[in-house]
């Protein structure tokens, strides 16, 4: 027997020696892929994509190197590109390839996107040359961002390199070929915005690094500027005086399609900016823009704006985040509405943008924490294509520019958290500060993310589709990602179970508490029951929704787990609370959650036999409470069910 258990421990032995050892892996991955790991360094699955590339002249077009080590850890790493080129000598030179590190940012708090679990998303792009060391840890991957533009001066033709893998001794190469198209990219057009605060970010750079002195700080304006300009962006505001002379570069930078006046309490520099824009021909790049999301009480002020703004100039164009409104017409020159019209009715109305276009109005659109999934957000937690559709859907509703919160929204520690407004992530975040990167003593500026590099592919996608170059893809229900079905729900004169499953969207694999909804009603009311399996009450609150069919108002009745009633009515003006409305309700709590008793009154929709309708419940009393619908609509009036009483 001994023998016996000898000679098998040697053939153990000789098993695990004989074993070759795993070996370290390049997979090259689409950049419409993004990739998270619910570890640091283990990646979620994937799938690989040879990096083909098709570009042309003077766009850029991505992809993303996933490395793996094997049984060892790679250490030392050093990676490099060859030059591009083809079989007749033509080439692309190394500078128009960018090779960048993902950085990873754990995010355990979700932003209400299609994934709520606790997940590790790449977002902060690393240029190698601020790479002191690169490691792996066995059986770990680190992620690699390639940008290569195929310059404006290039031949038509495919071009062929190699992207350059060293570790451990060993070298491995990644070919990459680019087809260059024999057209040019157009000249931009779009009018995209976003805010830089420059006094901010001074003082971010002062609690976080170090103080800038006067002269740092005129450079930092120019670095955060100019290298938005590389990504078909324009910031608010020019980095330096209207009153100098530099300001004519910039006006004259054919780049430069967009600029902010001063507000017009600032009358010398709001008169500056004026001359300046009229002594270099650029008085139709202006923009005024300092009323944002205004409510029905703040119309009045827009109004005013506008009368002293045309005083001062008829050219000046006033920018207002709302959707078309008949309460504000002739008081706004640039209509800006939320992309799921987040504060009025839930979608954009593209009749009455259109209307405006023919007034010789422009029609811009921005986005922010709401809405999100199925819209399609900026947010770090989102899909990549979330970002990459912006391109196309613009150019499918004719918008011509946007306007975004903030480049810069970082806590104190950027690469390592990045919780944003109103329990979000990513929000006014689209660049990093570099000189957070290994212990630079110079300012060096920005270094891009991964959902800025996919909007300038947007911005490419717009102008290539707006000048019929590129064909643009089909896009469900105008904005959406995803076709909504059409749903109908019958309620009848006795108490009946609706057996719905509350879900943020369809397919949503997110698993809700149970939610049990009863309906019926009489000739004046509509009677509604809940049953809701609730572990915490803290926000929690169930709501039913009623709108005519011709979708032009909703309301909505709100009882929270405190026994508060509250209606709101959501018309093209805004939402309104309705603090007088004579409803009945009731709530009692139970040992596994509680029970709501509704009575409405059928008048709100004109006691009509059809209307629209829906059951909702909001749940979680952590940062990002979570909207649930019976009959997902995304919040638009105009999907909402219809109900017909029986």
């Amino acid at each position: 027997m001994k023998l016996l258990l000898l000679v098998l421990g040697v053939l153990g032995v000789l098993a695990v020696q004989c074993r070759a050892a795993k070996d370290w892996r390049v997979q090259p991955v689409s950049s419409l892929q993004k990739l998270t790991a619910k570890t640091r360094g283990n990646l979620e699955p994937f799938s690989a994509m040879p990096a083909q590339l098709r570009a042309f002249k003077g766009e850029w077009e991505c992809f993303q190197i996933v490395i793996t080590a094997g049984d060892e850890p790679l250490k030392n790493m050093r990676i490099s590109s060859t030059m591009l080129a083809t079989h007749l000598g033509e080439f692309i030179a190394t500078k128009n390839i960018q090779i960048y590190r993902e950085n990873f940012v754990l995010v355990d708090k979700p932003s209400g996107n299609r994934r709520l679990e606790k997940l590790w998303w790449p977002d902060a792009l690393i240029p190698l040359s601020l790479q002191q060391k690169i490691e792996i840890a066995p059986g770990q991957s680190e992620v690699f961002w390639v940008a290569v533009q195929a310059p404006p001066e290039a031949s038509e033709g495919e071009y062929y390199g190699a992207i350059d893998i060293d570790a451990n001794g060993k070298s491995k190469q990644l070919f990459v070929s680019l087809q260059v198209e024999k057209t040019a990219l157009p000249k931009a057009t779009m009018r995209g915005t976003v805010a830089v605060y420059y006094d901010a970010l001074r003082d971010w750079y002062s609690k976080n690094w170090r103080a800038l002195s006067d002269e740092e700080f005129a450079q930092m304006k120019k670095q955060y500027y100019e290298f938005l300009l590389d990504y078909r962006i324009n910031a608010y505001d020019l980095p330096v005086d209207w009153n100098l002379n530099e300001a004519a570069k910039y006006l004259k930078d054919e780049r430069v399609l967009s600029v902010r006046l001063p507000p017009i309490d600032q009358k010398e520099n709001l008169q500056n900016a004026l001359k300046a824009l009229r002594e270099n021909k650029a008085i139709d790049k202006n923009f005024y823009y300092h009323i944002d999301e205004p409510i029905f009480e703040d119309f009045a002020r827009v109004k005013e704006t506008t009368k002293a703004l045309r005083a001062l100039d008829p050219k000046i164009k006033h920018c207002v985040t709302v959707h078309p409104s008949k309460s504000l017409q002739g008081a706004v020159d640039i209509w800006c509405p939320n992309i799921g019209d987040f504060f009025r009715l839930g979608h954009i109305e593209k009749t009455a943008l259109a209307a405006e276009r023919k007034k010789g109005n422009e029609t811009w659109w921005y986005t922010m924490v709401e809405p999100k999934y199925p819209y399609p957000t900026w947010l770090l937690d989102d899909d990549a294509i979330g970002v990459r559709m912006y391109g196309a859907l613009m150019a499918q509703n004719k918008i011509s520019g946007f306007v975004y919160s903030m480049a810069h929204g970082w806590g104190p520690k950027p690469l390592e958290n990045l919780e944003s407004f109103a329990g979000t992530n990513g929000d006014g975040t689209l660049l990093y500060p570099s000189e957070i990167v290994g212990e630079s003593k110079t300012l060096r500026g920005p270094m891009p993310s991964i959902r800025l590099m996919l909007l300038r592919d947007a911005i490419e996608d717009y102008e290539l589709i707006r000048a019929g170059i590129r064909k643009a893809p089909s896009l469900p229900n105008g904005l959406l990602r995803l076709a909504l079905p059409r749903k109908t729900v019958s309620i009848p004169k006795t108490k009946t179970l609706q057996t719905v499953r509350f879900a943020r969207f369809p397919g949503d694999e997110f698993r809700a508490p149970e939610t049990k909804l009863w309906l019926r009603h009489d000739s004046k009311n509509l009677y509604v029951s809940f049953r809701a399996t609730a572990n915490d009450l803290e926000k929690d609150w169930c709501a039913i929704e009623l709108a005519p069919l011709d979708s032009k108002e909703r309301f909505r009745f709100i009882l929270t787990s405190k026994n508060n009633g509250v209606v709101e009515k959501h018309t093209g003006d805004g939402q309104f609370r309705l603090p007088d409305f004579d409803w009945k309700f009731s709530l009692k709590t139970t040992a596994k959650g509680y029970e709501v008793e509704m009575q409405i009154p059928l008048s709100v929709v004109a006691n009509q036999k059809q209307f629209r309708f829906n059951a909702l419940r909001r749940i979680g009393g952590g940062s990002t409470p979570i909207l649930l619908r019976a009959f997902p609509d995304a919040g638009d009036v105009t999907l909402m069910p219809v109900a017909t009483l029986k």
